[in-house]
């Protein structure tokens, strides 16, 4: 059964994501350290280090945080929320990056991209095979995606706009039939604690921690066949 599609405006943001990130100045800094030290952990797996004269689009840029860390990496940064109200404050707080409304449900019309990233987006979509299908398409040939979601813990069903929490095997079989190949999944988990401080302190482990007091989140990164 498809879900019904959530709203992620203003009430979202300034409600229950507001714990996560308020697009102050000060709470930005922080998820910068956060996007920091995992992208530098998943660059062991994917080259995202190293975006000099490739392009990249993000679905569910939320507050444009993981969008500039990209870019200083970087890349070329096309970074995209269904939320208006998000593109709005993230276009505020982030230079150097186009930021767009797009539904990762819609087809995009528009350049196509070396990667795309979503970072805890394909949990909330009510199709997330028609998402990802659509991710597919925009790719160029040889492009390829790097994706994070909850893995099927307690934890990650308190949120109720997490709609669609998988296990890993059902997400490798989702992306083998949109027509990804070379499919790598794995779990990496995170203290959610000291990242405030250094990005250096967002201790990275690479395998799942079954805890409320770690973020355990399913790595997946495939290419274009």
């Amino acid at each position: 059964m498809i879900q019904k599609k959530i709203k992620f405006e203003e009430g979202y943001f300034e409600g229950h994501y507001k714990e996560i990130g308020d697009f102050s100045k000060k709470r930005d800094k922080e998820l910068k350290n956060w996007f920091k030290g995992i992208l530098n952990h998943i660059d062991r797996y994917f080259p995202l280090k190293n975006g000099k004269g490739k392009n990249l689009i993000e679905f569910g840029c939320a507050t444009g945080v993981a969008a500039s860390v990209l870019r200083d990496f970087g890349w070329d940064v096309t970074a995209t929320d269904i939320s208006n109200y998000a593109v709005r404050r993230a276009k505020k707080n982030v230079t150097g990056v186009k930021f767009m409304v797009q539904d990762m449900e819609k087809p995009f019309n528009g350049n196509r991209f070396d990667v795309a990233v979503a970072f805890d987006v394909i949990e909330h979509l009510p199709n997330p095979e028609l998402g990802i299908k659509n991710v597919y398409n925009l790719l160029k040939k040889n492009g390829a995606v790097v994706f994070w979601t909850p893995n099927d813990y307690p934890s990650a069903h308190l949120d109720p706009t997490h709609v669609n929490v998988k296990i890993p095997s059902e997400w490798r079989k989702i992306f083998k039939r949109v027509g990804f190949k070379n499919i790598f999944i794995k779990q990496i988990s995170v203290v959610p604690y000291f990242y405030r401080l250094h990005w250096r302190l967002n201790f990275v482990f690479p395998f799942g921690i079954r805890s409320k007091y770690f973020v355990s989140p399913v790595l997946i990164i495939a290419r274009k066949g």
